[in-house]
């Protein structure tokens, strides 16, 4: 029988296994998968924390059910019955400009929320006539300069660079737009246009498979948390999960390889999947593939502070809808906050709002720093500005990640290429995580998915003898 260890007990972690499990079923003698998470829980960043009636999400608050081999993984488990959708709410969200102000799809509706001023609204609808830059142009590009090149600099500055603070807490002018966004790549080279783009796109969709200014799919949790999902999964499995069981290296042995604990014992693996974060995943191969060791190092992943905060009864002063992006040069130092009460069932005691702020990131990486006391005023301040609050919180918890989000910086295209290129010195190891093909929880998952898939194939493969 051959042994697929696992490092990393998060989602990607977990997907890999199951999908190697699911997968060897036609290997011969078979495959022991065993899971190793240096934590005392599994999940990863989906920590859900339930206190005093409030559930609070620590990490990411769902995921879009756009990626289709995940959720195939999710059916196949039966833990795809476990899911709960977004409430309809979640299709209202909201930028700061001077003042709370929707985003609309509706073109007339937009125009008239005063986000851009005349000059950028005619920009924007000039955006089909400007020619479309090469390949080459594109990889070079950030996000901003993308933004700016097809939409221009106002819409750049005010949509574009917020919804970056959302997704990546980062800086639009220094993330690379091949990296972090290669669908809005993807319209401009196929269709030449982003508006001739998303319109095709749209006939494509289902009804409901659409948020009114974001991507496609809806938005999913489940009603325990995100990290029930994670352990559903984990009890649906049919591999060895050990916690609390962190890994100091991983060397080359007999089979293949031998993966080496903190405390010094040693487990022998025909094949390994590396499923902890780029920086951790950096010190195991320090020695076994140097090369891939320092490349992983060179991903940044700036502090993020989550600070949520229940409010009673004056819930009515926040309005409907997911929550609020708030660009920088606005005079606040929150990226946003996410009303958790509007989107799922059972997040906060009957009649009560869970707001959750984040802070920190690229752009602001000495506020993810500040103490817990400090955290907690800037946001009590910045919250009572936004929504004119005179009452205090009656739940407060702050969530703390010292290295929360990768940020795809203008290198991370051939950073990427160059680490799997340096990964064929180590066949029988793959990389899976977020730390490369994207940040969100659905995306890390399907790349779970891919690895395990892969490993098993290697397994299955003339590969095996080569390593010994």
């Amino acid at each position: 029988m051959k042994r697929l260890v696992v490092i990393g007990g998060g989602i990607s972690g977990l997907c890999a296994a199951h999908e190697a499990v699911h997968r060897a079923a036609g290997l011969p003698g078979g495959l022991d998968v065993w899971v190793l998470e240096a934590a005392a829980e599994i999940g990863g960043k989906a920590r859900s924390v339930r206190q005093d009636g409030w559930l609070v999400e620590e990490g990411p608050t769902g995921y879009l059910d756009n990626e289709p081999e995940f959720e195939a993984l999710l059916q196949r488990t039966g833990v795809a019955q476990h899911k709960v959708v977004a409430d309809p709410a979640a299709a209202r969200r909201y930028l700061y400009h001077g003042r709370l102000r929707e985003l609309k799809a509706n073109p007339l509706a937009f125009a008239a929320s005063g986000i851009l001023g005349l000059g950028g609204l005619l920009r924007i609808a000039a955006e089909p006539f400007i020619a479309p830059a090469d390949d080459a142009q594109r990889r070079r590009e950030s996000i901003w300069q993308f933004a700016a090149r097809r939409l221009g600099p106002q819409a750049a500055d005010r949509l574009i660079a917020p919804m970056v603070l959302g997704v990546f807490a980062g800086d639009a002018r220094a993330l690379s737009l091949t990296a972090c966004f290669p669908k809005l790549a993807a319209l401009e080279r196929e269709h030449g246009s982003l508006v001739r783009g998303m319109l095709a796109t749209r006939k494509r969709r289902a009804p409901g498979q659409r948020f009114a200014t974001g991507p496609s799919g809806k938005l999913v949790s489940a009603v325990d948390g995100l990290q029930s999902l994670a352990r559903r999964l984990a009890t649906a499995g049919t591999f060895e999960i050990r916690a609390r069981t962190p890994v100091r290296t991983i060397e080359r042995g007999a089979p293949a390889y031998r993966v080496v604990l903190r405390d010094g014992a040693a487990i022998a693996a025909d094949a390994v999947v590396l499923a902890a974060e780029s920086w951790a995943s950096a010190e195991l191969l320090a020695r076994l593939n140097p090369d891939v060791a320092a490349a992983l190092r060179e991903i940044e992943t700036p502090p993020v502070a989550v600070v949520a905060m229940g409010f009673a009864p004056a819930v009515q002063r926040f309005p409907m809808g997911f929550g609020v992006l708030v660009p920088r040069g606005q005079g606040y130092r929150i990226l946003g906050c996410i009303w958790d009460s509007q989107l799922f069932p059972g997040r906060s005691p009957q009649g009560h709002l869970l707001v959750r702020a984040m802070i920190g990131g690229g752009i602001d990486p000495q506020a993810g720093r500040l103490d817990d006391q400090a955290l907690v005023e800037l946001t009590r301040d910045e919250l009572s500005r936004l929504f004119h609050l005179t009452e205090a919180p009656v739940f407060t918890r702050v969530a703390r990640w010292p290295r929360a989000i990768p940020q795809y910086d203008l290198e991370h295209p051939q950073r990427v290429a160059r680490i799997e290129s340096a990964l064929r010195a180590t066949p029988g190891l793959f990389v899976a995580g977020n730390g490369l093909h994207g940040v969100a929880f659905a995306r890390s998952a399907a790349t779970g998915v891919r690895q395990g898939r892969a490993a098993v194939g290697w397994l299955a493969g003339a590969g095996l003898a080569s390593n010994r």
